[in-house]
């Protein structure tokens, strides 16, 4: 695939999938290859973020591993227990919590990190990553990509960071710029783009990829809070032309209806690449 932030093109004139109904919120990109799009609807439209924030999280790791201020192969000690915003503790409970974590103390190498973030959406070593490399580094991709509608402020489930207001929210089109960033080749080795590919198609709660043909492989990470049910999927070889980058971000539906949306999304837009 070519660089990230090649310039957006208006999409073909198709007949596109059903608007959504009255207080739900619905939007998509679907980039072909050459970061063209080829279908959209209200792609700038910011959502809360959820999980999906972790594609930047992983993008600032891999650049900081490329450029020797990260050993992939160093261990940290596991932990539930992170610093706020505020420079005191706080603990991630409840729903947050990954509970195949290893237990606090476990030495934990890095990549092994990068990968839980990724295939399971592990919170623990989410939050793990972002004191390591720090949010600024993760504000610099956020910048050098051109997503200028998405906010990455805080760690996950920080309480002192929430009150104050900071948030992580970002919109389709930006989510399926920042896909194709990673899977590219371009925007880091081609040992973290290994990592990263192996990470996306390892993942376990997968929404788009239950629609697409037997054959072809997919590459994906979703996000979902209360209210809030979003996936961005890599579909085929990133290397070929017929590959293609759909994220789908929604609010307002209950999780299985939002699911049931997401995957008539792909069903409408993938065409022939779709079950």
């Amino acid at each position: 695939m070519p660089a990230a932030g090649s310039e957006r093109r208006p999409p073909p004139t198709t007949m596109p999938p059903p608007e959504p109904t009255e207080g739900h919120r619905l939007s998509f990109c679907l980039l072909d290859a050459a970061g063209s799009v080829l279908a959209e609807r209200d792609p700038d439209r910011r959502f809360y973020a959820a999980s999906t924030i972790k594609l930047c999280v992983l993008l600032a790791a891999l650049r900081a591993a490329d450029h020797g201020e990260l050993d992939l192969a160093a261990t940290v000690p596991a932990s539930r227990t992170f610093t706020g915003a505020d420079g005191t503790p706080f603990a991630l409970e409840g729903d947050h919590l990954d509970p195949s974590h290893p237990p606090d103390g476990t030495p934990i190498e890095m990549r092994e990190l990068l990968v839980r973030m990724i295939d399971r959406s592990s919170n623990e070593a989410t939050n793990a990553v972002i004191a390591r490399v720090g949010l600024e580094a993760i504000a610099r991709v956020v910048g050098d990509l051109g997503l200028t509608d998405t906010r990455i402020e805080r760690a996950i489930g920080d309480p002192s960071a929430i009150g104050r207001g900071l948030t992580n929210e970002t919109t389709a089109a930006d989510l399926a710029t920042t896909m194709r960033a990673i899977v590219s080749g371009d925007a880091v080795s081609r040992a973290s783009t290994a990592l990263a590919l192996g990470a996306l198609r390892a993942q376990r709660i997968r929404v788009i990829a239950t629609v697409v043909r037997e054959g072809i492989v997919v590459g994906s990470k979703s996000g979902e809070v209360d209210g809030y049910r979003h996936d961005v999927a890599l579909i085929g070889d990133p290397t070929l032309p017929d590959a293609r980058v759909l994220a789908v971000m929604t609010s307002g539906y209950a999780p299985l209806e939002a699911d049931e949306e997401i995957r008539r999304i792909a069903r409408e837009l993938l065409g022939d690449l779709a079950a």
